[in-house]
């Protein structure tokens, strides 16, 4: 395993530990998608059946694909906007609004430079002068409600310690592996006796997932000792879900 991967291993289960800390994106969430939706195609369903060692019917061919869309959806999801970007835009528009108010103001102080300016442009034939002062003090008190309403909404945001989101697919893993047992397979993952390979050992289901999970087209996904880690978890958990409702 590269030293990239152990990092992204690490980054990966740690947020997964942090989950309650980290907050979550917000909703409705507003996130850029491509024109087209994803798909896999035969050659790509065909490499996955041989690295299985299964073969998917129709049906378990569609499951695959929209799996893949809701996992692509989630991975996308994780990227969006977090608190402390919001609150860096927001703090952004007060600081303009403050300044635009102001601005707004040209009939404070007797002797100011903004008095006079005021004055001396109700006297020049420019369009719109007779209403200048009513206009300008209507943008500033609207400029006023605004700023107010941006540092209201700034207090409404949650605190963000910064750190990394968790990735919240057990249940998309745990689907993945229904999938690949309906096709005839055995959704079995551990850790390898054998140094030279690994810290896990090439089930075919672990290298069917590790290779699912490489065609998602998404920009921050789990390094592979991560999804091995996850890959474990995720099956412990269906285990002890089917000896419950056993």
């Amino acid at each position: 395993m590269s030293k990239h991967d152990k990092d992204k291993s690490r980054s990966g289960s740690s947020a997964d530990d942090r989950s309650h800390i980290t907050p979550p994106p917000f909703f409705p969430a507003v996130i850029g998608v491509p024109n087209e939706e994803f798909g896999f195609t035969d050659t790509q369903i065909a490499q996955l059946e041989e690295t299985g060692k299964v073969t998917f019917s129709a049906k378990q061919r569609a499951d695959l694909s929209t799996l893949a869309e809701f996992w692509i959806h989630d991975l996308r999801l994780r990227l969006s906007a977090r608190p402390k970007q919001f609150r860096e835009r927001l703090n952004k528009m007060v600081k303009a609004l403050s300044q635009a108010e102001e601005a707004c103001r040209l009939n404070d102080t007797v002797g100011s430079l903004e008095r006079h300016l005021l004055y001396w442009a109700m006297e020049t034939q420019a369009q719109g002068v007779e209403v200048f002062p009513a206009n300008l003090a209507t943008l500033e008190s609207q400029i006023q409600i605004i700023r107010e309403t941006v540092v209201a909404l700034r207090q409404c945001l949650p605190p963000d310690p910064g750190r990394q989101r968790p990735f919240d697919d057990e249940r998309r893993l745990i689907f993945l592996a229904d999938i690949f047992e309906e096709a005839g397979g055995k959704a079995v993952a551990y850790a390898s006796e054998h140094v030279e390979t690994g810290s896990m050992a090439d089930t075919p289901f672990r290298n069917f997932a590790q290779q699912f999970y490489s065609l998602l087209p998404a920009n921050d996904k789990r390094g592979r000792g991560g999804l091995d880690d996850a890959l474990r978890h995720a099956l412990a958990t269906r285990r002890a879900q089917r000896a419950s409702s056993s």
